[in-house]
């Protein structure tokens, strides 16, 4: 088996989280110290190059995560994939400027279309899980109801990828391998 060098991450967006949006929350708090431990995990088995898809919630927190080991671990890299020219137009101010942030600070930027289009996050998705070694995310798969995590994470289980997640609640860290179903 080839070496694992690079890593996607998916997850909800801040809406679906009991804390909602609140980052001080001690829910939050922990859920970020829990990926960070994972990245670090990650690194450790030999993954420097990280990948998110720059989307609100657990894609911005875990490119933020990545530029802070960075600094103890310089071999990091943090590729940020957009869907789409103009993305974060409708977000607040304070959430361009962290966004604004995390490009600059990223090994690489890379764009898939000029403006939206139906499709676009789903594409941005499969390209993640296509262009890396494993998937990390921060997934419910208990959650019945459709999500673009939840479309990604069985894309990457579908395309014989390694997924490991954490439960958004609990913080349980569950690993699913190519061939196993979720829920077992």
């Amino acid at each position: 088996m080839a070496a694992l060098r690079s890593c996607a991450f998916t997850g909800h967006r801040p809406a679906h989280f009991s804390f909602q949006y609140d980052e001080l929350a001690p829910g939050c708090v922990q859920l970020k110290s829990v990926l960070e431990k994972q990245i670090l995990r990650l690194y450790h088995r030999g993954i420097t190059d990280f990948y998110t898809g720059c989307a609100l919630g657990v894609d911005l927190w875990a490119g933020e995560a990545v530029l802070s080991l960075k600094r103890q671990n310089p071999d990091l890299q943090l590729h940020c994939i957009i869907p789409f020219e103009g993305q974060e137009r409708r977000w607040k101010a304070d959430d361009r400027d962290r966004y604004s942030s995390l490009l600059k600070q990223s090994y690489e930027v890379l764009v898939l279309s000029p403006r939206y289009f139906s499709g676009c996050y789903h594409a941005r998705n499969r390209f993640l899980v296509d262009h890396t070694d494993v998937l990390l995310g921060v997934y419910d798969y208990k959650n019945e109801e459709p999500s673009g995590t939840g479309y990604t994470v069985h894309y990457a289980l579908d395309h014989n990828k390694p997924v490991l997640l954490i439960h958004p609640e609990t913080l349980a860290i569950y690993a699913r391998t190519p061939g196993s179903r979720l829920g077992s």
